[in-house]
């Protein structure tokens, strides 16, 4: 368990998780640590260097996983987060469970309840993860899994 349980069951059950599956999401990504974080450069590299709207941005900043669910700041814009506010409040354990509950909720809508391929695709992206079919990322799936079902 964390000591973000409480936090964890709110959003869980605001976007109709499974709390056990978010908590192995948790402790999967963060060890339970809301201010985890990391820079992820090739990300920057292979996908916002030379874009316009990431023009004079630090890529320690935007190009970074953040809190306790590791929510990438795009990832994180592409769901709602507001523009304006910084990347840093993706570390408030509420924010952050927030936004990594919405993205989990739309992987598993997208997979169609292949958990397992939602947890791949919510890991490394949907390209290379593919419901009932070859899962690029299926060690995170299985390693979230596992510690599910010792919660």
């Amino acid at each position: 368990m964390t000591a973000y349980t409480a936090e964890i069951e709110t959003q869980a059950s605001r976007f109709g998780l499974d709390p056990r599956l978010v908590t192995a999401v948790v402790i999967t990504e963060s060890s339970g640590l809301t201010h985890a974080y990391r820079y992820e450069p090739g990300f920057w590299t292979r996908y916002m260097a030379g874009k316009p709207e990431w023009d004079g941005a630090n890529p320690a900043r935007v190009s970074a996983s953040y809190g306790l669910m590791q929510v990438m700041f795009p990832v994180a814009l592409e769901f709602g987060y507001p523009k304006t506010d910084p990347p840093e409040y993706l570390f408030v354990p509420l924010i952050g469970l927030e936004y990594g509950c919405r993205v989990l909720r739309e992987r598993l809508d997208w997979a169609t309840g292949d958990t397992r391929a939602a947890l791949a695709a919510y890991n490394g992206g949907k390209g290379g993860n593919r419901p009932g079919g070859l899962l690029r990322n299926a060690g995170y799936a299985d390693k979230v899994l596992s510690r599910m079902s010792k919660l």
